[in-house]
């Protein structure tokens, strides 16, 4: 059952091949998808996506659920750190509540799940090159 999505959007500079959008599907029994949104290389191409699925340790879930459920905000912030995130948290297959898409930087705990969110993707990633 779905958890969380989040959404980060690459509002930095952009060229041919860089990602676009990356969007996680965080289940309630840890296990998650990411799927990724390139720019085409060539005009012609088709967007590109990459979909990668895993799953988070139970430590990095109990933090998930700590900074989902005591420290949701709606604080907004004017920094402009190159990308953008969305949040929706779910119960029950119905979305609870929803941050909209926006910048992050220096606010906590949105910065803490994106980080905890793009360091077990470079983990899992790490594990299916070795």
């Amino acid at each position: 059952m779905l958890l969380l999505k989040a959404t980060e959007r690459n509002w930095g500079l952009m060229g041919p091949g860089s990602w676009e959008k990356r969007t996680w599907k965080i289940n309630t029994d840890g296990t998650y998808s990411m799927k990724t949104t390139y720019r085409p290389v060539d005009r012609e191409d088709l967007t590109l996506e990459e979909t990668r699925e895993g799953a988070l340790y139970e430590e990095q879930m109990e933090f998930l659920q700590e900074c989902i459920h005591d420290y949701w905000t709606d604080e907004k912030t004017d920094d402009c750190d190159g990308t953008a995130w969305e949040f929706k948290l779910y119960e029950n297959d119905t979305v609870v509540r929803h941050r909209e898409l926006g910048y992050i930087d220096g606010i906590e705990p949105y910065v803490r799940i994106a980080g905890m969110l793009n360091q077990a993707a470079e983990m899992d990633a790490q594990e299916e090159n070795e």
